[in-house]
């Protein structure tokens, strides 16, 4: 019986040292799992801690990119009364900018809002626009605007049915005009016309504010906005700053060019910007006669209509990177009297 009871004790034995041994391997594979798992959590830590800290600096360093913009705007203001593309600021998308910061780059590139078309500018009178008498009712600004307009949704690469052009046209001076229903474009629409869609909104009888915006007014599409793969879209010319509805012949894209007057062809609107793309017409750009050099048959009544040579309103793009990070700001700025505001700013 001693005997059996010390085979028993032996075999209890074993089996505790296979248990205990069992037991170990397991505490020491939890140990190292958690330490895996810890030092994985720290460097996660670390490199976050690293990106948020490059992006606070990206963000200041775009912060400062705005601000070089804005003064590079200042000084072309005082070195002459015009605007084109030939000017510092529209250069400066080129200027290396690398020795500015010891880390990280910074590129910078300022677009002319004045060489767009102005979207309000359709409506710059404050009275109803009645739909029988508003041709006759609207100030000649409102209605040059118009048919620049008309003649850029019909022509290449928008080439827009003449209704669809009415019905983009007069919903536009709907949602912009400040009455609500009283006196409806012949093609547009007020209030009814959008609280009747499956996800109902008012109209907003106010100047647009964002060039998205106009995907809510009727007959805008995205596909005209923003463009396909078979054609490019209308937002690039378009500007929600300004409502006198003039343009900057100097800086404006041969497509807008070609919707000035309805004798102006493509080839005509190509041989503007090359005489002005040549350095050698640079002071001839000063005025807006250089259109009658370039193109002798639009003078007298047949001359160009809302057209200048000097800018205001710009958009400054400032872009900065540091390893991976990227950090963006756009700003819509002013420029009055050789002093350039900072109207909006965008962090992206």
């Amino acid at each position: 019986m001693i005997r059996n009871g010390i085979v028993i004790s032996q075999r209890l034995l074993k089996n505790n040292r296979g248990m205990a041994l069992l037991i170990a391997l397991t505490v020491i594979s939890l140990i190292v799992a958690l330490t895996i798992q810890f030092n994985k959590n720290m460097r996660q830590s670390l490199q976050t801690s690293g990106t948020q800290s490059n992006s606070i600096r990206l963000e200041t360093m775009a912060r400062s990119g705005i601000n070089l913009g804005m003064a590079v705007l200042d000084k072309d203001a005082q070195e002459n009364e015009y605007d084109s593309f030939q000017d510092s600021w529209a250069l400066l998308a080129d200027e290396d900018l690398s020795q500015l910061f010891a880390e990280g780059t910074l590129t910078l590139k300022i677009t002319d809002n004045s060489g767009k078309f102005q979207i309000n500018s359709v409506v710059q009178s404050k009275g109803p626009q009645q739909p029988g008498t508003s041709q006759a009712q609207a100030t000649i600004q409102e209605l040059d605007a118009r048919n620049i307009l008309w003649r850029l949704l019909r022509q290449e690469p928008f080439h827009l049915e003449d209704s669809a052009a009415r019905t983009i046209i007069d919903s536009l001076i709907d949602w912009i005009d400040a009455d609500d229903g009283d006196w409806e474009q012949e093609f547009g629409a007020e209030s009814s016309y959008y609280q009747s869609l499956d996800t109902p909104y008012a109209c907003k009888n106010g100047p647009v504010e964002f060039i998205e915006e106009l995907l809510l007014v009727k007959g805008f599409t995205p596909e005209l906005l923003f463009g396909t793969d078979k054609h490019p879209g209308l937002a690039p010319l378009l500007t929600t700053q300004g409502n006198d509805g003039q343009i900057n012949i100097n800086t404006a894209d041969p497509l807008l060019l070609q919707a000035l007057h309805e004798d102006m062809t493509k080839e005509m609107a190509e041989d503007m910007q090359t005489y002005r793309d040549d350095e050698n017409n640079k002071d001839k750009l000063a005025s807006i006669t250089w259109v009658s050099e370039v193109l002798p048959s639009f003078t007298g009544k047949n001359a160009l209509k809302n057209i200048g040579v000097k800018s205001n309103s710009f958009t400054i793009f400032s872009h900065t990177q540091l390893d991976s990070t990227k950090k963006d700001i756009v700003a819509t700025v002013h420029r009055n009297n050789q002093k350039t505001a900072l109207l909006s700013w965008k962090v992206e």
